[in-house]
C-alpha cells in the first residue's frame, strides 16, 4: 500500500503522525488512500470505510477475513475497536482495489437480540436494577463494557424484556429515565453520559485564516411552535377550557423565538408523576425543537483541534461564521467523520446546540422523583436562546472558503 503524502495537517503536534492504521489478524495496515471513520453522538455503532487502489495488480499478501476483530488508530490515538464487516477486492487490467468496512463492537447491541444474564439460561425480567446495571447486563453477553460519567441512573423496579428486541432498544429506552445519552468509546465500550459541557481547544472559523473549507447551515422554523401545552392523555374529561389547574393539564410553555401563533399539544401518556412529568415534557419538547432547528455541517482542514486533540462527539466547540449567521456561539459535536479522499484530508463535523441532545423526560417505571431523574442533566429547565443565532431564518445557507 502506498504511503500518504502532503504537508502536515493543521493542529498536528510536532513529531506526531496522522497515519491511519487498521490492525487485523496480527497485521498493521496503513497507506489507505480513501478513508472515512465516523463517530456519532446519541447513537451506536461507530463505523469505518477504508480503500486502497494499486496501479499494478498483484496477489495481496494480507488476508483480511470478514468478522475478524480489529482496531483503527490515527497516529497514536485509538479511534475504534470492533470487527471487520466486509472485505471486498476488485481487479481490472489497470488496477487492483481493496475495500474494508467495519463497525465498533457495539454493532452487536444493535444487530442482535437481547440476552440478559447467562447466555445459556437468559432471563427476561429485570427487578430493582439501575440504568447502568441494566446496560451492563445487556452488553456483557456480547463482551462489551459499559461506562458512565453520569452515575448509576435511577432504579427501575421491574420491567420485562420482549423476545426479539435488541439490547440497544432496551438501553435506549431505560437511559431516558436517567436523562442519559449513549455513544461509543474508542476502546469498544459504550458511554452513558449527560450532554457535554466541556470545550475543545478550537472550533470552526470561516475567513482568510480560518480552518473551514466549506459549510452549510440550516436555520429552520417549521419544526418549532409558539406554545406547547402538556397533557397526560389525548382525551380530556372536561375539555381544554377546564384550565391548567386540572390534574391532566400542564403549564403552557412559550417559545418567544417563534414569530406567529403555532400551537402544539404534548401528550405524556404517563401515569406516574402526574402533572410534573407533563410540565417537563412540554419544556423538553420546546428545548429540543429549538436546538434541532439550528444545524451546521462544516468541513474543516484537520482531524484535530489547535491543541492536537482529535475532534470527538459530545464536546463543545466555538463557531465564528458570520457569513452563515453564526458568530460567538458554541455547538456540540453531534458527529465527526475523519475523511481522506481525492480532495485531501479533512474532518466532516455536524454541529448543533446542546438543547438538541437533551434527553426526553419519560418519568419512571416506579416512584422516582423528577429531581433524581434529572440530577445529571436538566432538560426541563427552560433554555435561554443565548447559544443560537440572533438573525433567525428558515432557508439553508452555504459557504465555501
Amino acid at each position: 500500500m502506498s504511503a500518504a503524502h502532503g504537508a502536515p495537517p493543521r493542529g498536528l503536534p510536532s513529531g506526531a503522525s496522522d497515519t491511519l492504521t487498521l490492525t487485523v489478524g496480527g497485521h498493521v495496515l496503513s497507506g489507505w488512500q480513501r478513508v472515512t471513520v465516523t463517530r456519532p453522538l446519541a447513537a451506536i455503532p461507530a463505523a469505518f470505510d477504508l480503500q486502497v487502489t494499486e496501479k499494478f495488480p498483484s496477489t495481496p499478501d494480507i488476508d483480511i477475513k470478514a468478522g475478524a476483530p480489529c482496531t483503527v488508530q490515527i497516529g497514536a490515538d485509538l479511534v475504534l475497536t470492533g470487527y471487520v464487516d466486509r472485505y471486498s477486492a476488485s481487479i481490472s487490467r489497470a488496477e487492483h482495489t481493496i475495500r474494508v468496512n467495519g463497525r465498533s463492537k457495539s454493532q452487536d447491541l444493535v444487530d442482535c437480540s437481547a440476552v440478559f444474564g447467562d447466555i445459556n439460561k437468559p432471563g427476561f425480567q429485570v427487578v430493582n436494577s439501575n440504568t447502568l446495571a441494566i446496560a451492563k447486563g445487556l452488553a456483557a453477553p456480547y463482551s462489551i463494557d459499559v461506562q458512565s460519567s453520569a452515575g448509576d441512573g435511577v432504579t427501575i423496579p421491574q420491567f420485562n424484556i420482549n423476545l426479539g428486541e435488541s439490547p440497544w432498544d432496551i438501553i435506549d429506552r431505560v437511559t431516558r429515565y436517567s436523562q442519559m445519552l449513549v455513544y461509543d468509546q474508542p476502546d469498544g465500550s459504550i458511554m452513558l453520559a449527560a450532554v457535554g459541557k466541556d470545550s475543545m481547544a478550537s472550533g470552526v472559523s470561516i475567513g482568510p485564516q480560518g480552518n473551514c473549507e466549506s459549510g452549510q447551515v440550516a436555520l429552520s422554523m417549521d419544526g418549532r411552535f409558539s406554545e406547547y401545552e402538556g397533557h397526560l392523555t389525548s382525551i380530556l374529561t372536561f375539555g381544554t377550557d377546564a384550565g391548567i389547574a386540572t390534574p391532566d393539564v400542564g403549564k403552557i410553555v412559550r417559545d418567544e423565538g417563534v414569530p406567529r401563533f403555532r400551537k402544539r399539544y404534548v401528550i405524556s401518556e404517563q401515569s406516574v408523576l402526574g402533572v410534573f412529568i407533563v410540565n417537563d415534557r412540554a419544556v423538553w419538547e420546546m428545548n429540543r425543537r429549538m436546538g434541532q432547528s439550528y444545524q451546521l455541517d462544516a468541513v474543516v482542514d484537520s482531524w484535530r483541534d489547535s491543541a492536537g486533540k482529535l475532534w470527538q462527539p459530545n464536546m463543545l466547540i466555538p463557531i465564528s461564521a458570520p457569513v452563515l449567521k453564526l458568530s460567538d456561539v458554541s455547538y456540540i459535536i453531534a458527529s465527526v467523520s475523519y475523511v481522506r479522499d481525492e480532495y485531501g484530508q479533512h474532518a466532516d463535523l455536524r454541529l448543533m446546540p446542546r438543547e438538541a441532545f437533551f434527553v426526553e423526560p419519560v418519568g419512571s417505571l416506579g416512584y422516582v422523583s423528577v429531581e433524581d431523574a434529572t440530577s445529571n442533566n436538566n432538560p426541563t429547565q427552560k433554555q435561554v436562546d443565548t447559544n443560537l443565532p440572533t438573525d433567525r431564518g428558515n432557508q439553508p445557507t452555504s459557504a465555501t472558503a
